[in-house]
């Protein structure tokens, strides 16, 4: 009875704390150098416009939370406690190569403004995990983490490259990474991983995974970027679907799969490429904003709907000191804006 009590407090504390919510919070990285691969923050009030914190400039330092003192992909959520806040980050820097990164970072905070820290490299972490060594590991991109209602953990999930998984393209000359979405289970200080475990294969190379809870049809529904170079994936409709590059989506009844694909692209019509989808809820209003990183042509896109179907909304500027590229965004109070205004400024 004392634990389902402390259940129902916790859930009407979230719940009220939800009420009060008036501001996004972006969390992003902004281009492919060592200075641009840095956590940077922007504010919203209505979660398509964005003003950036700190005069455009770095919030957190890289290299006081990374490894490789950069960089990429900050993934960032407000706890069940609601009060909390989460942020698991890709540990790369890109100028040494698209395959030179093995590792993430975890980060927690109760104020947004103070983290605690920790960098996994993943062959030092398993050493004994077979294909993971670090002749053979060709990435650990884009982690992102959710609440696990049954295991009552926090899950971690990433795209994991392996050379051994390598398959041909229509250029006899280059081979595709073939990636596929792992996933962790944090443990309560938030310091450490358990051993990564299958989440999804799409059947060719995926990456950017972002899983948000469908209320309304009990379904979890997994966000992903079909990976690489144009190939056909006999997995698809008639045995074949030609990859573009583009946001795709797929549901499942539980967090942990198996999930079903809808074989069809959500963002823009004819706008390739895109990757870092992140999809996140308008305050006051049960429709959501899909927004995804425009990378060739450096913007991101944002589309309001459903969760199902999204229509085209605006584009960021391209020049400024708020030129993200993939990130993530939450929602938060008056008294935490006010909160990262006074320590950053604009």
């Amino acid at each position: 009875m004392k634990t389902f009590l402390l259940s129902v407090l916790t859930l009407l504390s979230v719940t009220a704390q939800a009420k009060k919510y008036t501001s996004y919070l972006f969390a992003f990285f902004s281009n492919n150098t060592p200075e641009g691969e840095q956590i940077r923050f922007a504010i919203s009030d209505d979660g398509f416009n964005y003003r950036s914190l700190n005069d455009g400039k770095p919030v957190v330092a890289s290299d006081s939370i990374s490894l490789k003192h950069s960089i990429r992909d900050p993934h960032i959520i407000r706890g069940r406690d609601g009060k909390t806040f989460y942020m698991v980050l890709t540990d790369m820097r890109s100028s040494e190569g698209w395959q030179s990164n093995d590792g993430l970072i975890l980060m927690k905070s109760t104020d947004l403004i103070h983290w605690q820290h920790t960098a996994i490299d993943f062959p030092t972490r398993f050493p004994n995990l077979p294909g993971f060594d670090r002749k053979n590991l060709h990435a650990v991109w884009a982690p992102q983490t959710i609440w696990d209602p049954v295991e009552r953990k926090y899950m971690i999930y990433y795209s994991i490259g392996r050379h051994d998984w390598e398959y041909p393209t229509d250029d006899p000359k280059f081979n595709q990474p073939y990636f596929k979405l792992f996933y962790s289970y944090a443990n309560e200080d938030f310091t450490d991983i358990t051993e990564p475990q299958l989440l999804f294969d799409f059947g060719k190379a995926s990456i950017d995974g972002d899983i948000v809870y469908d209320k309304r049809n009990k379904e979890y529904v997994l966000f992903f970027k079909d990976e690489g170079r144009s190939v056909i994936n006999p997995a698809g409709p008639n045995g074949g679907w030609r990859t573009r590059q583009g946001v795709m989506r797929a549901t499942s009844p539980s967090l942990t799969g198996p999930y079903t694909v809808e074989w069809r692209h959500l963002q823009k019509p004819r706008q390739y490429p895109v990757e870092g989808s992140s999809v996140f809820p308008l305050i006051g209003s049960d429709e959501y904003i899909l927004m995804y990183d425009c990378y060739a042509n450096g913007h991101y896109q944002f589309c309001k709907g459903d969760l199902k179907n999204f229509e085209y909304v605006k584009d960021t500027p391209t020049k400024g000191n708020f030129t993200p590229r993939h990130g993530s965004v939450i929602q938060i109070t008056a008294k935490e804006r006010k909160r990262l205004e006074t320590y950053f400024g604009y």
